[in-house]
């Protein structure tokens, strides 16, 4: 599969390894350095299939961001994740760190889920 996976670095502790993992999968990777950035808008202008970002973010792209496209959703090993009540989106949650077969099999089932 040749998906695109937009990675929006803010907050995201151990980027390489999350782009690396990525990469080494063979997908292609697009960056944006934060939510507010001109690099999101051209990371959505490629079309990705899946979202990357850091569990604060969840709220930009459920809601302000306004796409439907499926989110991995990343938190530190000591962070609290809040699971939402509802949503239409397909939404994986992973606390740091984990293996890059965890996060493939993730990656293979939101984007295989894709509608």
């Amino acid at each position: 599969m040749n998906a695109k996976i937009l990675l929006v670095k803010e907050k995201l502790k151990d980027i390489d390894t999350i782009e690396g993992m990525v990469k080494e999968s063979g997908f292609k990777v697009l960056f944006s350095s934060d939510v507010d950035s001109i690099g999101l808008a051209q990371g959505f202008n490629e079309g990705p299939n899946l979202i990357v970002c850091h569990y604060s973010q969840r709220e930009f792209f459920t809601k302000k961001r306004g796409t439907h496209i499926p989110i991995i959703l990343i938190a530190d090993a000591n962070e609290k994740i809040i699971l939402s009540a509802s949503s239409s989106h397909k939404i994986s949650y992973l606390h740091q760190p984990f293996s890059k077969d965890v996060l493939n099999a993730i990656i293979d089932l939101l984007i295989s889920a894709e509608d």
